[in-house]
């Protein structure tokens, strides 16, 4: 998901989550598997169904928005706010032109 940097060029905290990913504990990583098996889920769901506090889902959440693997949206329930939360469609990591190509190719 992220690009691990040669640790000669990283700092403290790209060190810090590269040895997060080479161990299994990214936790941002865990979330989006939840998030890509359950799109438009809120944040209160989504803590819930890993166990985690609210404030570490909206942390983690805030993150892979930032870094461009979901995106989140403003809704309604039971007359509460609430910020539901989605993967990115893999259409849009393309370029128009990346997209034009694909739909042209002869397979």
């Amino acid at each position: 998901m992220y690009p691990l940097v040669r640790s000669s060029e990283a700092t403290p905290l790209q060190a810090a989550r590269d040895a997060r990913i080479r161990g299994g504990l990214d936790t941002d990583y865990e979330l989006y598997k939840v998030i890509d098996r359950k799109p438009g889920t809120s944040i209160y769901d989504l803590a819930k169904e890993m166990n985690w506090s609210s404030g570490k889902v909206y942390g983690s959440v805030r993150r892979l928005e930032r870094d461009g693997w979901v995106r989140t949206e403003k809704a309604e329930r039971a007359g509460r706010a609430v910020l539901k939360v989605s993967p990115v469609e893999w259409y849009e990591f393309l370029t128009t032109q990346e997209i034009e190509e694909f739909k042209n190719m002869e397979f």
